[in-house]
């Protein structure tokens, strides 16, 4: 059982957003421009491309589908190309023709946008991690898991988007108290964590089943959860450098752990994954 949590004014900002105000990539959104009006040169594939590089576009299609066909389908939608099969191209165009791009949105604010995208990097790199992993270990479910390590973080872009302040207090506060854990200083300047914070927001959203845990990392005891946290945990600390201590453990551990390889052989994999 959670232990119980107050989130303060700054999540529950965070906490009052819907998935119709979320901002994607303004290269999501021309992407999905320069498909319009091709119906017939598109599929549901080629639109999952797309949105499996944008955090907050996936976030768009998955909770649309579950708000309109929910109460129809006679299993939960999983991933966003199963969505996107059921949503319908030109029913897709219409309803992610002219989407709010969060470069318009933080426009006065250079480092909310700097800090923004760096997050979604890290959450694509994740996802290209998770989904390596999950093809060397022959895993059946690796779209899911791509998607499940994207969606891992979410909460993390969107505080960026509706309190940046608080997003580079964050780090700033590790830095400055060594001592404290992620969790405490998360906790410490928004009265709950990002992880509390996401199941809280796929909740209210809908996103329940197995959309919901993939989100948030699966089985926790699974190897599907190892997958989805080794790639999460490595495409955090590569900006430390390949060489650092913390990455050479990842690597060790995922390699022990995981994928039955040695700590280069992981690095390699991830390499490839990554270019």
């Amino acid at each position: 059982m959670e232990t119980a949590v107050r989130p303060n004014v700054i999540a529950q900002r965070v906490l009052a957003l819907v998935p119709g105000q979320l901002p994607v990539l303004a290269a999501s959104r021309e992407a999905i421009a320069a498909w319009a009006g091709r119906e017939d040169e598109v599929d549901a594939h080629r639109l999952a491309d797309i949105a499996l590089r944008d955090p907050l576009l996936c976030l768009r299609v998955l909770q649309h589908v579950a708000s309109t066909l929910g109460d129809r389908l006679s299993n939960r939608v999983q991933t966003v190309t199963s969505a996107l099969v059921l949503t319908g191209i030109e029913p897709f165009f219409r309803a992610f023709g002219d989407l709010p791009t969060l470069e318009d949105r933080l426009a006065h604010d250079p480092a909310a946008l700097a800090g923004a995208r760096a997050a979604i990097d890290i959450a694509h790199a994740s996802a290209r991690i998770a989904a390596a992993f999950a093809v060397h270990r022959n895993d059946g479910d690796a779209e899911l898991l791509h998607q499940g390590a994207l969606l891992h973080d979410f909460p993390s872009i969107l505080l960026w988007v509706e309190a940046p302040h608080a997003a580079a207090a964050i780090p700033r506060l590790l830095r400055e108290q060594p001592q404290l854990r992620t969790l405490q200083a998360q906790t410490m300047l928004l009265g709950c964590d990002l992880g509390w914070l996401g199941r809280r927001l796929l909740q209210d959203w809908g996103l329940h089943g197995a959309v919901r845990e993939a989100a948030r990392a699966l089985d926790e005891n699974g190897s599907a959860a190892q997958t989805v946290r080794f790639a999460v945990r490595i495409a955090r600390h590569l900006e430390l450098g390949w060489q650092h201590p913390v990455v050479q453990e990842d690597l060790r551990a995922a390699g022990a752990e995981l994928l039955n390889l040695p700590g280069p052989g992981v690095a390699h994999l991830v390499a490839d994954a990554l270019h």
